[in-house]
């Protein structure tokens, strides 16, 4: 019993200290930066920007509302599977790392950095948007992990390539730099690894004891 609390201590430790870098790091970053503008931001605005009314806008606007309700979709979905294997005991908690994802996106406030001059955005340090997907992806992995090895899977593999596409829509609409949307990548999954800790949230995995012929 003393080993097992110590693994489970020294993995809430660990979760809390990578949490921790995750936002460290977009706190630096957003610190130096301040109100300038990445060299690769710039090109980006310049080369890639996607003017409303094009084909090209129309495709990132539905890619950008569409992920989100994906998102929602899985959250969902994953949220069913737990309650069907394991009850509602976890929900709760689950339900509380979900809102301290979202609740990164006050960190606009804290930095008020404007976004591209092409959209007039302000407050767009962290991107809000790829706030609210990633702390719905990332409570449905951390949910997934109660469940089954297709679970997982599917939910990563799902989870990245949205993210992957919705940021993407964002940066060429220019309603966001790149950083911004990085940056809420790493406040997400920051605040997520903390409360993850805090809530203890580890997977409970079932051991099998050969000499029992039971679980635990």
């Amino acid at each position: 019993m003393t080993e097992r609390l110590s693994l489970v201590m020294t993995w809430r430790l660990k979760a809390a200290a990578m949490g921790g870098l995750c936002l460290a790091a977009m706190v630096t970053a957003g610190i130096a930066l301040g109100d300038r503008v990445p060299p690769l931001d710039s090109w980006i605005v310049d080369h890639l920007y996607s003017r409303p009314e094009t084909t090209a806008a129309v495709i990132a606007t539905v890619i950008s509302g569409a992920g989100t309700l994906a998102g929602l979709a899985l959250l969902l979905a994953a949220a069913a599977g737990l309650v069907w294997r394991r009850g509602a005991r976890l929900l709760p908690r689950h339900g509380l790392l979900l809102v301290a994802c979202l609740a990164t996106v006050a960190l606009q406030a804290a930095f008020r950095r404007p976004g591209p001059p092409v959209t007039s955005q302000d407050w767009t340090y962290p991107s809000g948007h790829v706030t609210v997907l990633a702390a719905l992806a990332f409570t449905t992995f951390v949910i997934s992990l109660e469940l089954t090895a297709a679970w997982r899977a599917t939910v990563l593999v799902g989870s990245v390539t949205t993210l992957a596409a919705v940021a993407a829509s964002r940066v060429t609409l220019g309603e966001h730099y790149l950083v911004d949307v990085v940056a809420a990548l790493f406040a997400t999954v920051g605040a997520g690894l903390l409360a993850v800790a805090v809530l203890d949230l580890r997977p409970r995995r079932r051991v099998r004891l050969p000499a029992l012929g039971g679980r635990l």
